[in-house]
């Protein structure tokens, strides 16, 4: 795949997300028949966790707003940055609520294969609000 062919392709995904707001079928209907998503925890999967990951997202930040950054491609591949933004009112991997807003930054990176996704990664710290507010409800204690 050339560059731009690379780019139309996470732009054209990233329109649709922003068009409907339902990232997760907008993942769906570009994935390929391989597609996996990879972790920075280790944990991969198909098209249906990588939709499942997208659908908590909303659940546990139902004011989401997502900022794009930045958009670099090379050939079949192509990397997004952009900051996550919302209020913590949901289930977030296995954390309870905080009621805090956040902003966390994310970087994707993707490799197209026939003009669909073939694998993408996924570098985000989601942890950090929750440190973040643990430290500060516990900032009267001792160290």
């Amino acid at each position: 795949m050339s560059t731009e062919e690379t780019r139309a392709v996470v732009l054209h995904m990233l329109q649709e997300a922003g068009a409907t707001g339902d990232l997760a079928a907008a993942i769906r209907s570009h994935a390929g028949p391989r597609f996996v998503i990879h972790l920075a925890n280790g944990e991969a999967g198909g098209v249906d966790f990588a939709a499942a990951a997208a659908q908590e997202m909303y659940q546990a930040f139902p004011d989401v707003t997502l900022t794009l950054e930045g958009l670099i491609a090379d050939g079949d591949r192509a990397v997004i940055q952009f900051t996550m933004a919302g209020t913590h009112t949901g289930i977030l991997r296995g954390f309870a609520p905080t009621g805090k807003a956040v902003s966390i930054p994310i970087a994707l990176a993707f490799r197209v294969e026939e003009s669909l996704f073939a694998e993408v990664w996924l570098y985000a710290n989601l942890f950090a609000p929750l440190v973040a507010t643990y430290a500060e409800s516990h900032s009267d204690e001792a160290v």
